[in-house]
């Protein structure tokens, strides 16, 4: 991907959201691969150069995190945590 052209599927982060209907009738929200067949990306975290082992579904700015790290910038809160302590 060239520029700041991104996916209209994944919007660069090479997952792409959908529901699925549980048992009990209930919707629950999942990920799935990009159909386009972007690589996917994986959290960044607070900008440690480990890899976070959950996938980066949000983008903000040049950054790709996880639902919980972009919740936590948006609080202002510290993010140096791992993403499971989140």
């Amino acid at each position: 991907m060239d520029g700041d052209h991104f996916c209209r599927e994944c919007d660069g982060t090479g997952w792409v959201l959908y529901r699925s209907e549980t048992k009990d009738g209930g919707f629950e929200e999942a990920y799935r691969l990009c159909p386009e067949g972007h690589a996917p990306r994986y959290c960044m975290g607070s900008g440690s150069s480990h890899l976070r082992p959950r996938p980066a579904t949000r983008r903000l700015g040049p950054g790709y995190y996880c639902k919980e790290h972009i919740e936590g910038i948006h609080e202002g809160r510290d993010l140096d945590e791992p993403c499971e302590a989140i």
